[in-house]
């Protein structure tokens, strides 16, 4: 019976043994989440301190939030635009975004040729036709219509102007808004409009706004990326103390407060954001205003209280659609 016991004990052992030594069964590994990829492509560089640096800072916001691949290409010139884009998507990159007016007709072409993926042209509102490229951008026309409001109710000699790069779609729109923005007055106030033809070239702008002075010109708006500076130091040097400027695209008063009344500031980092994070991206044309954070302002102690009453009703009537200008 011992001996019996013992051959049981044995056994029972020899049992746990080969279990143990047996190889698991195999188990499927999770599979890895697939990143969503994102590219930008930039006209400038990532560190311009405008247009650029914001909205690529804005897609790595949504990285950030969304563990979102992303990559991107500075300085991208015309002639490269085409490749450059076809490139990313050959990369298999799901979202390519091309970061300014420029690249309209590069990214028709490439996002024809990648039907799968999505194009997204910023800074614009044509798709021409082509489904799987939307066109996003913050709004031109309530940036302009804000700062028309400003200009007329900081004008002395009623004549007001803007200062600009180069035409595109949006520019008009923005145009039209500022005038109706400076009519809000009820004055009879002259509008000029100046294209330099650069938008980072500092000396064209200073020489634009000084001319526009010496003809009577005594609010000055620019709309220009690092050029804005030549705006500012012309209104500094200014022998009529007169001169202000309504500041545009970002917050110019700590650059220059003798001379900035307020500024209307395009919300570049929150367009960047809502393209990469995919929020936009839909074949659509989509426009950020007001309401949409797209675009925002501030005023400086140089505009008078009833002009900071009348920007602050203006921003109101704007958000609730009772302006009839374009989106």
């Amino acid at each position: 019976m011992k001996k019996l016991s013992a051959i049981l004990a044995v056994l029972f052992v020899l049992s746990i043994v080969l279990t143990a030594c047996q190889p698991a069964a195999a188990t499927e590994a999770p599979a890895a989440e697939k990143k969503t990829k994102v590219a930008m492509v930039l006209p400038g560089l990532k560190t311009d301190e405008a247009f650029n640096q914001y909205t690529y800072e804005g897609m790595m916001r949504a990285a950030k939030e969304f563990n979102l691949e992303t990559a991107y290409r500075e300085e991208v010139k015309q002639d490269e635009q085409v490749e450059v884009i076809r490139q990313f998507a050959q990369q298999g990159y799901d979202i390519i975004i091309g970061q300014g007016g420029q690249f309209g007709e590069a990214l028709m072409t490439v996002a024809k040729e990648f039907p799968d993926q999505e194009f997204v042209f910023s800074v614009a509102t044509d798709t021409g036709g082509v489904p799987n490229l939307t066109a996003a951008t913050v709004s031109y026309s309530h940036a302009g219509y804000i700062a028309g409001v400003m200009a007329c109710n900081t004008t002395k000699n009623n004549k007001v102007a803007i200062v600009l790069g180069e035409w595109y779609d949006p520019h008009r729109q923005m145009e039209a808004s500022f005038k109706k923005g400076v009519e809000t007055c009820g004055k009879d106030i002259t509008v000029t409009s100046v294209a330099t033809g650069s938008w980072s070239d500092v000396n064209k702008a200073r020489e634009a706004s000084l001319a526009l002075i010496a003809d009577g010109t005594d609010v000055l708006f620019p709309c220009l990326d690092a050029a804005f500076v030549g705006v500012l130091t012309a209104a500094q040097d200014s022998k009529d103390k007169n001169v202000k400027v309504v500041g545009g695209v970002i917050d110019m008063a700590p650059i220059a407060p003798e001379v900035v009344v307020g500024s209307v500031i395009w919300n570049w980092e929150e367009l960047g954001y809502q393209e990469a994070a995919g929020m936009l991206v839909d074949g659509k044309s989509h426009v950020l205003g007001m309401a949409e954070n797209g675009i925002t302002y501030v005023t400086n102690d140089l505009l008078s209280a009833e002009g900071k009453a009348a920007v602050e009703k203006a921003v109101e009537d704007l958000k609730a659609g009772k302006v009839d200008i374009a989106p």
